[in-house]
């Protein structure tokens, strides 16, 4: 598809005129959706007619499904049974008009509905589509489900992250699920760059144990270099020192890492004489001797108030932060000021939106609300060509699904080839 001037013009979304069909579910597919969609693109997700599994994970006193407004917020809805041929018929319809299709779905699986990339391909030579799975689309574990907790073992994160007695423990955030998204999301606007330029379409393969282990690059080089293999070190780097989380005297947390440069300004904020110590002499004596100054330090920090150390280590130029909690990130001013946090219940179905972390021009990020189940079939169908017979025909054998009678439906999305409105701008979404 040529790009219009309306995409190009300076200031426009990044992704605007873009068409995404999202056949995902869970966390990683919509993350990748909804990265791209704060990037301007125009997404439809297609659902099951009951609506996707994560509209039941409800949170709450008012028990709203959290988790889907977050990671389908400005979406289009079509519900739709793909099970079915007349179903699998409508989705390859729309592939035909999108650029992009994004699926999370086991291996093969949306082969044998007859939607496989090679499926779609004769009729979709300039698709890019992108598939998300556990561990890809072959190899020995090709067909072993995979979530989160399972690719962070897999991938060897769980065994260096932990305590230094050995107790291990997952990542706080489901840091596959999330990373594997980005992954996607990389890879879909490399692919999409080709075909613009007229280089055709693109299969793309991401895994959540690929997408981990390829963050091991300390780890590996350590191993390496050493032959021993990586520990959980707490708080401590595996290549550095000090560099660690110690506790001050009103209990609150600060990290601290000290490289060379500031080794000299850290000793004369905490008032140590440790200049002349032989087990501290260099970065490299100071990491191998990093239990003992840690003591030292931990000492040290344990006589005053976290935000005493702060002012003094920012002050000297020294590396350190608190650490904040979930309540803490969502009122910091710093946060605030880069618009990470939205918190505005009228344009979104929850208080707080997790924004896309790009701030650029042309990247709108998150503007509407999540859409209810089939807020978008009436309007999908009707641009495919469905009269309204056909389309009631098709919710009467529980083909699709539509939101009653299309009251909260966007009529944002479209699909054809001129640029349009992202799907979903403004849709209301169902409690």
């Amino acid at each position: 598809m040529t790009a219009t001037t309306e995409t190009t013009r300076p200031g426009s979304a990044f992704l605007q005129g873009v068409r995404v069909l999202d056949v995902t579910g869970a966390l990683a597919g919509p993350y990748c959706t909804t990265i791209l969609s704060d990037l301007g693109a125009n997404v439809l997700k297609i659902e099951p007619i009951t609506g996707d599994r994560m509209r039941a994970r409800r949170m709450g006193p008012d028990r709203k499904p959290v988790p889907f407004d977050l990671t389908h917020r400005d979406k289009g809805s079509l519900a739709v049974d793909m099970k079915s041929p007349a179903g699998a018929d409508i989705v390859c319809s729309l592939a035909r008009r999108s650029d992009v299709l994004v699926e999370n779905f086991r291996a093969g699986a949306m082969r044998r509905l007859g939607l496989g990339y090679e499926d779609l391909r004769p009729a979709c030579p300039d698709l890019v589509y992108c598939s998300i799975s556990g561990f890809g689309q072959f190899g020995p574990m090709r067909d072993a489900k995979g979530i989160d907790l399972i690719a962070q073992a897999y991938s060897g994160l769980l065994s260096v992250t932990g305590t230094t007695d050995g107790r291990l423990a997952k990542a706080g955030f489901p840091v596959s699920d999330v990373g594997t998204g980005m992954w996607a999301a990389i890879g879909v606007l490399a692919a999409l760059l080709r075909a613009r330029a007229g280089g055709g379409g693109a299969y793309i393969d991401v895994a959540l144990a690929d997408s981990v282990a390829a963050w091991s690059l300390w780890e590996v080089a350590d191993y390496v270099a050493t032959g021993v293999e990586p520990a959980p070190l707490g708080t401590a780097h595996r290549l550095a020192a000090p560099y660690e989380a110690f506790t001050c005297s009103d209990g609150a947390t600060l990290v601290l890492g000290a490289v060379d440069r500031a080794w000299e300004a850290l000793c004369t904020v905490l008032e140590l004489d440790l200049r002349d110590d032989s087990r501290f002499a260099t970065e490299y004596e100071r990491f191998l001797h990093r239990a003992p100054l840690a003591e030292i330090i931990q000492a040290r920090f344990a006589t005053a108030p976290r935000d005493h150390w702060m002012s003094a280590l920012r002050s000297a130029g020294v590396p350190c932060g608190p650490v904040n909690s979930i309540g803490d990130i969502l009122t910091d001013e710093q946060f605030a000021a880069r618009g990470l946090f939205v918190h505005d219940e009228e344009r979104f179905a929850q208080p707080t939106i997790v924004n896309t972390p790009i701030v650029a021009d042309g990247a709108p990020r998150a503007r509407g609300r999540a859409p209810a189940v089939g807020a978008d079939t009436i309007a999908i169908l009707t641009e495919l060509g469905y009269d309204d017979k056909r389309i009631a025909d098709l919710v009467e054998e529980g083909v699709v699904a539509v939101h009653d009678a299309g009251e909260n439906a966007t009529g944002a999305v479209r699909l054809g080839t001129e640029a349009a409105p992202a799907a979903g701008r403004g849709a209301e979404a169902q409690a």
